[in-house]
């Protein structure tokens, strides 16, 4: 009886050890299907015990540390223990999508949410000083999506709905998102003496202008990406994925020192229309469709697997509207599961470009990276204690997301280096805000 006890433990404890192992977790991590471009090598740690039989046009090899899967063309790969099958996994081919490289200068204009910038007094007829906004429980953040059950999307609007409630007499229920979700508060407006209309005491801003970098876009449908990085306000708060692109002239740049980012100094070319709107926004960047094509040669895009330590090229305005080329390195992947804006740290080895900007500044958000002909990323943050260094997404994110061509399958993991400079995201140069008082 003892000894069935103690083989029913030692099995259980075997299962145990076999299903929290690294090797078990990256087989259940494994897709069914895997899309490749033909001729690509995915590299799939933590499988290099597993034995493998390839058919079609699946190419499998060893390394030390992964299986190196290639596709030539569809195919399937199965994964085997003990020569006993454990997983099939299907390999489809596909031919390499190009688009059209980037590195032009744009002013990135984006619009949202009326968001709380500040909390201010009113002073009212009888004399003494009302705080409606703070006392109905606005917090600086708050998104106000909406008044009594209409939207606001600018500050007219809320300015319109705000008076008309305070010529009627009454409360206004203000309808506002936080972290943590949408919150229902109800303020009574003040009468403003001095500026002669209702207020709730309120500084709002609805949309974020500056300077960043086209990273790339598709001549064929006129879908483009930029920045690299989600656009958001000092408080942290996300605006919504409305707005527009338009040329930008850059004058001048504020060189980068240890402790104090530099910044490209920037204008919009009013002078000519809009390049096109913004409808998307999402961890790696902005994106949406161009109204006319802009220059660029065609470079296919990377997958993640393709990128490498090493040499690549960086390519950004320094003065008005010329794209030019400038040296640097990869350093090291950041590779995880969820895409972001931190994939890869880079460092500039380009001493024109050190000498002229310091390093990496503002306004370079989404200058796109180019390594072994293909397109690999773009310029996202800048280490502000290092600003010869600082982090990049992956260019294959950034389509993925933002030009929907289709789903990233990320089968490398790994871990997340800890750099210990601090960093600073790229938003915007000589950036401008609308705040307007309610």
């Amino acid at each position: 009886m003892n000894a069935q006890r103690i083989a029913s433990l030692l099995a259980l404890s075997l299962l145990t050890a076999g299903i929290c192992s690294p090797q078990y977790r990256a087989l259940a991590a494994l897709p069914r299907e895997i899309a490749l471009p033909r001729g690509d090598v995915l590299a799939l740690p933590g499988l290099e015990a597993f034995g493998h039989r390839a058919q079609g046009g699946a190419r499998v090899a060893r390394s030390a540390h992964a299986l190196m899967l290639r596709a030539v063309g569809s195919g399937d790969v199965a994964l085997t223990l003990a020569g006993l099958p454990v997983k099939a996994v299907h390999v489809r081919a596909s031919a390499p999508r190009s688009v059209r490289l980037g590195g032009q200068a744009i002013g990135v204009t984006v619009r949202g949410a009326a968001t709380v910038v500040a909390l201010d007094r009113v002073p009212t007829v009888e004399g003494p000083l009302r705080y409606p906004g703070g006392a109905a429980g606005l917090k600086v953040g708050d998104a106000l999506v909406a008044v009594d059950g209409r939207k606001v999307g600018s500050d007219a609007a809320l300015r319109a709905l705000v008076e008309r409630a305070g010529q009627a007499g009454r409360w206004v229920r203000l309808s506002v998102v936080r972290e943590d979700g949408v919150h229902t508060l109800r303020a009574a407006p003040v009468f403003d003496r001095q500026l002669g209309r209702y207020r709730l005491g309120v500084y709002v801003r609805d949309k974020v202008s500056g300077v960043g970098t086209l990273t790339f876009s598709d001549p064929r449908s006129g879908a483009f990406a930029a920045l690299g990085h989600s656009v958001r306000l000092a408080t942290g708060a996300r605006l919504s994925p409305r707005g527009e692109v338009a040329p930008a002239v850059v004058f001048g740049v504020v060189r980068a020192r240890r402790g104090r980012p530099g910044q490209k100094l920037g204008s919009l070319d009013l002078s000519e229309m809009p390049l096109g709107r913004i409808t998307r926004q999402s961890d790696v960047g902005v994106g949406g469709r161009l109204d006319r094509p802009l220059p660029g040669r065609m470079v296919p895009v990377a997958t993640v697997a393709e990128v490498h330590p090493g040499p690549a090229d960086l390519y950004t305005v320094l003065h008005g509207r010329k794209v030019e080329r400038f040296a640097l390195r990869i350093d090291r992947l950041v590779v995880d599961r969820r895409a972001g804006s931190k994939g890869m740290v880079l460092r500039i080895v380009d001493r024109r470009l050190l000498r002229q900007s310091g390093g990496i500044v503002q306004g370079m958000s989404g200058s796109p990276i180019v390594q072994d002909g293909r397109l690999v990323g773009a310029i996202t943050h800048v280490f502000i204690h290092d600003p010869w260094r600082g982090y990049a997404t992956f260019a294959a994110w950034m389509d993925a997301s933002l030009c929907s061509t289709g789903t990233v399958r990320q089968a490398a993991r790994g871990e997340a280096d800890a750099v210990p400079a601090r960093r600073a995201e790229l938003l915007s140069a000589s950036g401008r805000a609308a705040i307007h008082p309610s």
